[in-house]
């Protein structure tokens, strides 16, 4: 996947034209990307582009005062220098404005139409416990599993706290355990007896299910969305 770098909008030339072509060409290898159904990273790398750039112009004043000016002379009363505004300052400045607008409804775009996406995916993912629940539910293990397909994906999830300002969070980590194939003797109890006979670090684990009714690409579109929807229902 082809990206954008994060200084993308003042990085080489500030031509409208040549930024233009640089976006277009980005917007056509996401609309590649989704596809495919693939949304991650693309969602999420149009998502961060979006806010930089809507930050950007929400601070357009602060911006058009950072260019290069020339010292005219002293306020003494505010002890402040005194600048005049070059004219090659607010060419550059009004190219930004250009570039910007029309850039940033293109990436909402994007989002929008990878939120639909991600939307349709989460509405297909179902959460059931394997077995009895034990007391301790913070760590254990995720299987996940689409109805057409046989490949059972089984990772170890933990959660760890996060403290910020107001509240603490509950971050999840997940590591890859082993991929199983899911047969009529080979059920969602068996592999939980097979973690547990095999991986003696967790006697007594508790095991979720997240099955998607509708496929899509594991890594990139799956995966992501399934750990989002574990936190939320894990949360609830």
């Amino acid at each position: 996947m082809s990206t954008l770098q994060n200084n993308w909008l003042t990085e080489n030339h500030i031509d409208f034209e040549y930024k233009k072509y640089m976006v277009l060409g980005y917007m056509q290898d996401i609309k590649y990307q989704y596809e495919r159904q693939e949304l991650y990273p693309a969602l999420a790398d149009v998502i961060a582009h979006y806010k930089n750039l809507k930050q950007i112009k929400d601070n357009a004043n602060q911006i058009k005062k950072g260019f290069s000016k020339d010292v005219t002379g002293i306020d003494w009363q505010k002890m402040e220098l005194i600048h005049k505004q070059e004219k090659i300052a607010d060419d550059l400045f009004q190219e930004l404005e250009m570039i910007i607008d029309f850039s940033m409804p293109l990436f909402a775009d994007k989002i929008n139409a990878g939120k639909k996406m991600y939307d349709y995916v989460e509405q297909n993912l179902s959460l059931s416990m394997v077995g009895i629940s034990p007391l301790r539910k913070e760590e254990g293990y995720l299987i996940i599993n689409t109805d057409n397909q046989k490949e059972i994906y089984v990772y170890q999830y933990g959660f760890s706290i996060l403290q910020n300002v107001q509240e603490h969070v509950k971050q999840l980590y997940t590591e890859y355990i082993s991929t199983y194939t899911h047969t009529i003797n080979n059920t969602f109890e068996k592999i939980k007896q097979d973690l547990i006979s095999t991986r003696k670090e967790l006697p007594n684990p508790a095991v979720y299910v997240i099955k998607s009714a509708v496929s899509a690409p594991f890594t990139e579109t799956l995966l992501p969305i399934a750990k989002r929807f574990f936190v939320h229902k894990f949360a609830a």
